[in-house]
């Protein structure tokens, strides 16, 4: 179909189609297991940190109807069994994040061939770059979403400085019992009182 295809080992998304477009390539149970995991949360995380244009791709199969849910099985309310809930909650929380539908390998070719038209090739060389751990860097940085999501709604703590807060402690408690002048050298003074002030206040 006149798409050249260069095999790489890449640590962010499936396909890297431009410098700004990256794709994660899920079929339905795909889907289901890494929503369960939590692991798609921490691909999307990958996909919004170093490319501007993030894409979840959902390829359903030439036997598959093109439906996470019938009519019947959604409900008013998001819930957190529901398939379709997970999917609007990481939407939600990846507002770059865009969703692709694909019946078959032949509609993502043509997905992908209009989304790449007129733009620029990426590199190779910098695609399979990019999340590859650096040395002082562990597995202990991949961290749970849910924990992680508690922590950013806390005063003081924002999209700019959340991950030097988790790189010092190992839960609240610790993080607790950080002394303003500590929580100063990560956050900055201004946003270390506000969190230090919540933390510790009485009523």
């Amino acid at each position: 179909h006149g798409v050249d295809l260069h095999p790489l080992t890449l640590e962010v998304g499936d396909y890297v189609l431009t410098p700004e477009i990256c794709v994660e390539r899920k079929t339905v149970p795909d889907l289901t297991a890494s929503l369960a995991s939590g692991r798609l949360y921490n691909q999307a995380e990958a996909m919004c940190r170093y490319y501007k244009r993030p894409m979840l791709l959902l390829e359903f199969g030439e036997s598959r109807q093109v439906s996470l849910a019938g009519p019947g099985a959604l409900g008013q309310d998001i819930s957190a069994a529901a398939l379709t809930s997970k999917l609007a909650l990481l939407l939600i929380h990846f507002p770059r994040l865009r969703l692709l539908w694909s019946r078959r390998a032949l509609h993502t070719i043509a997905l992908f061939d209009a989304l790449k038209k007129g733009l620029a090739q990426p590199e190779p060389a910098v695609a399979a770059s990019l999340g590859v751990p650096s040395a002082h860097e562990t597995s202990a940085q991949v961290f749970n979403m849910t924990p992680q999501d508690l922590l950013r709604q806390l005063p003081g703590v924002h999209p700019h400085n959340y991950r030097r807060l988790m790189n010092r402690v190992e839960n609240l408690e610790e993080l607790a019992k950080l002394s303003v002048c500590e929580l100063g050298e990560l956050l900055g003074a201004k946003d270390a009182t506000l969190l230090h002030t919540f933390l510790h206040r009485t009523q």
